[in-house]
């Protein structure tokens, strides 16, 4: 397209591509030999690689022959033309100021949040100016649509199969000394993929921008697939993209037609000078966004477990309350977290923290040579049958437990008993995230109500709340991109270029707990 337009009638009258002088052919001479070149035979049935292929189509026959590296096994002219793209460009450094001044004064916008997900290698969640979500999705397969005899044909890829299935050929092939595959490339290949899907979202949802996780803060996960090298080369490449971005399918002469192209991100230097914002491309900080209910801001800021007797029992005193809600068969606890602890005392402090529903409990299990496994807890059962083999007056359950204070109870050291099974049944109750290890469960689900008197949780259909642990991450780093709007409709036109990237704690909890209020 580009070849094509330097010598367009309309790029000539008002040039947009440039060709430059020092022009160069290379001459390459094979360097394999065809018979030394592993072929396969036409019309010869052939395995497919691609997992979600292989179900519908194991094979495949091609009625030429397939030459592995066939390009060096002849001989190549190159030519290497250097052009000038945009060369009417009007010299602009920094579009940042543009975009904030855009985003100002426009009521009607979209944000993309980015997550890198533990069970998703990248979730997308896109939310309009109201912080409802238009959509979301995981981008664990790309499925892409072509022509062919006027008869449209989806492929659908499934990176994180292929992934899964390259780590654990790289595993096994260390096991045995044998040469480890290069799934550097097949990573790259997928952020490739995932550019594109970006892209086209950003030309769905109109005035949109994109708020991603800052990288320089919090990235320890060891268990998320793209780590922070791959992570920041897709950076790199979204950037490149949006710097120049011609959207093919489009007209030349119409917007984003590749004779007036966009430029939606500055041009990318290094990571060093990037700062928080470089066009459309917001970072933000990642904390909390994922093991938090959406619907009220709970966070689980409890530290537990046991140290000695006297802090047990001042432990249990810290409640407002300990009760069981029959009416509604679970056990209540009226909690204020400035009792617990010093942090974020200027967030809402006072919960009601219920057993509601069940958790998943992830363990060394030594039946098992301490492998970990999983087990699904019942909440109020559980707690039920700690407090009836203590005899715990469930009419005056924290009095009754406070004096237990013997051997009996606050000194038994069985896993699930006395004390230290009061603790290990709360932390599960505030516990979100909830997986099992090697199977498809994973959900958030949240022990207090919300302003319509449900228990949020995931995995049930509702399309106007995240769909899955990994959404919830990606709606709420696009949230915060809400807030970083509202900091930029609060700044002055003159002081455009110095909008305030930061959002504290506080004022993230603040700004969640009233949404989910109001």
């Amino acid at each position: 397209m580009y070849w094509k337009a330097l010598f367009d009638e309309e790029n000539l009258k008002n040039v947009v591509y440039k060709l430059n002088g020092n022009a160069e052919v290379f001459y390459r001479k094979a360097s394999l030999k065809l018979e030394d070149t592993a072929k396969h035979i036409a019309n010869i049935p052939i395995s497919n690689k691609n997992p979600d292929t292989i179900a519908r189509k194991p094979e495949s026959i091609f009625s030429y022959d397939l030459i592995k590296n066939r390009r060096f096994t002849v001989d190549k002219f190159q030519l290497n033309v250097p052009i000038t793209m945009n060369f009417k460009n009007q010299g602009i450094s920094n579009i940042n100021e543009i975009v904030n001044k855009e985003l100002k004064y426009n009521n009607d916008i979209h944000i993309i949040g980015i997550d890198r997900g533990e069970r998703n290698l990248i979730y997308v969640s896109v939310i309009n100016s109201k912080g409802n979500i238009v959509y979301q999705s995981s981008l664990n397969e790309i499925i892409n649509e072509y022509s062919n005899s006027n008869k449209k044909i989806e492929h659908k890829v499934d990176y994180h199969k292929l992934l899964d299935k390259k780590e654990e050929e790289n595993l096994n092939a260390r096991k045995s000394w044998k040469t480890v595959g290069n799934i550097k490339e097949l990573k790259e290949g997928y952020i490739s993929q995932v550019i594109h899907k970006i892209v086209e979202l950003t030309q769905k949802y109109h005035n949109s921008i994109i708020v991603v996780e800052d990288l320089n803060k919090g990235f320890k996960n060891s268990r998320i697939k793209v780590e922070k090298q791959v992570y920041q080369k897709f950076e790199h490449m979204l950037i490149d993209k949006l710097n120049y971005l011609v959207i093919k399918e489009r007209d030349k002469n119409e917007e984003g037609g590749v004779l007036h192209a966009y430029q939606l991100t500055n041009k990318f230097e290094s990571f060093q000078k990037l700062g928080k914002q470089t066009g459309i491309l917001f970072y933000i900080p990642a904390w909390c966004t994922s093991k938090i209910d959406p619907t009220t801001g709970f966070i689980n800021r409890f530290y537990i477990k046991y140290e000695s007797l006297e802090k047990s029992k001042e432990f249990v005193k810290k409640f407002d309350s300990i009760r069981y809600n029959r009416s509604e068969d679970y056990f209540e606890f009226d909690t204020d977290y400035s009792k617990f602890t010093y942090k974020l005392n200027e967030t809402k402090n006072k919960w009601t923290i219920c057993t509601y529903g069940e958790r998943i409990r992830t363990f060394r299990n030594l039946d098992k040579n301490s492998s970990w496994s999983n087990e699904t807890i019942s909440l109020t059962k559980e707690f039920k049958t700690l407090f009836k083999k203590y005899t715990i007056d469930l009419n005056n359950i924290q009095r009754s437990i406070l004096e237990k204070a013997d051997a009996k109870f606050f000194n038994a050291i069985k896993e699930k008993d006395g004390f230290y099974g009061f603790i290990t049944l709360f932390r599960l109750t505030v516990q979100m995230r909830n997986s099992i290890t090697g199977e498809n469960e994973d959900y958030l689900i949240s022990p207090v109500k919300n302003k319509c008197s449900e228990f949020f949780r995931t995995n049930i259909e509702n399309s106007s709340l995240p769909k899955d642990a990994d959404a919830n991450g990606a709606y709420n780093i696009a949230r915060k991109g809400l807030m970083i709007v509202k900091q930029i409709k609060e700044t002055s036109d003159d002081d455009l270029r110095k909008v305030r990237y930061n959002i504290t704690e506080k004022e993230w909890l603040n700004f969640v707990q009233n949404d989910g209020e109001n």
